[in-house]
């Protein structure tokens, strides 16, 4: 049978980490990065909001068969979208 082995005591293992590593929080660069962040989620969420009133208005003109759709109404919801594509697209920069 084998004998056992034992380890070092966890206590005395410590490990370095390297002062430029990729865990290593940086926090001079990240407040810009945040501030445009906020704002790209800001937006997208205006256009989303925008598209949402959009598709309303258009459903409950459609709901009411006595009430015409308005003829602008689907450039309005063209634009609305693509804003709200633009705004998610500002997410991933």
């Amino acid at each position: 049978m084998r004998a056992r082995r034992r380890g070092a005591p966890s206590g005395s293992r410590s490990r370095v980490v390297p002062a430029r590593s990729r865990v290593t929080v940086r926090r001079g660069t990240a407040a810009p990065r945040m501030a445009t962040l906020a704002a790209a989620l800001r937006q997208s969420r205006d256009a989303l909001g925008t598209l949402q009133s959009e598709l309303d208005a258009l459903l409950a003109a459609l709901r009411n068969p006595k009430a015409g759709v308005d003829a602008s109404a689907a450039e309005r919801l063209r634009a609305a979208a693509r804003a709200a594509g633009v705004a998610f697209s500002e997410l991933t920069r």
